[in-house]
């Protein structure tokens, strides 16, 4: 069991496991050298995360640590060969699920890179919208962490999609009033 705020592993460790979230959820990010903290992705209850220095071997790129109490299940090797051997697909969903974080990160890094910082936190609220049925919990800095803007850009931008009715704020938590406006909005 796991509190909230406590670190899962840092940035910089050797792999020796990696983790099943089975209730609550975890935030995985980056630390620049300067002190900046980027967010990566928020997992929760039934995800797996922590597994790409896992299966790679190199010290891990990033930092894990829980956003509330938490149930975490440490995965090891003899652990994970077992699975495999018992159930040879599993394997291949592997395979699958870290395509599928390979192309989020390619996503991650064309939006920063062409994306303008309001079409960046549009995009941030209709992706993290998908999983949470229209409703987020996250504070401006977490937004501004996830998509590299300042917290002030980002409650800038909050307020003129409000006034928009596109979304309705309250405290920690965004509602997604009219994804279609979103959408439009990324695509002009």
């Amino acid at each position: 069991m796991f509190k909230d705020n406590q670190i899962i592993y840092r940035q910089g460790e050797i792999a020796k496991n990696f983790y099943y979230l089975k209730e609550g959820r975890v935030q995985v990010f980056v630390n620049s050298t300067d002190g900046l903290e980027k967010i990566l992705a928020i997992y929760k209850k039934g995800e797996i995360f922590g597994e790409a220095s896992f299966f790679d071997g190199f010290p891990r790129m990033s930092s894990a640590k829980t956003f509330s109490d938490s149930e975490i299940i440490n995965i090891n090797k003899s652990d994970i060969m077992l699975y495999f051997q018992k159930e040879p697909l599993l394997a291949l969903n592997f395979i699958e699920l870290l395509s599928k974080k390979v192309r989020m990160l390619s996503n991650e890094i064309d939006s920063i890179s062409f994306l303008p910082a309001e079409k960046r936190i549009a995009q941030y609220l209709l992706n993290v919208s998908l999983s949470n049925n229209c409703s987020i919990n996250c504070t401006h800095e977490d937004i501004g962490k996830a998509v590299g803007v300042s917290r002030v850009t980002v409650s800038r931008t909050l307020n003129k999609f409000s006034q928009y009715q596109w979304i309705n704020t309250k405290y920690k938590k965004i509602l997604i009033l009219n994804k279609n406006a979103l959408l439009k909005f990324l695509e002009t």
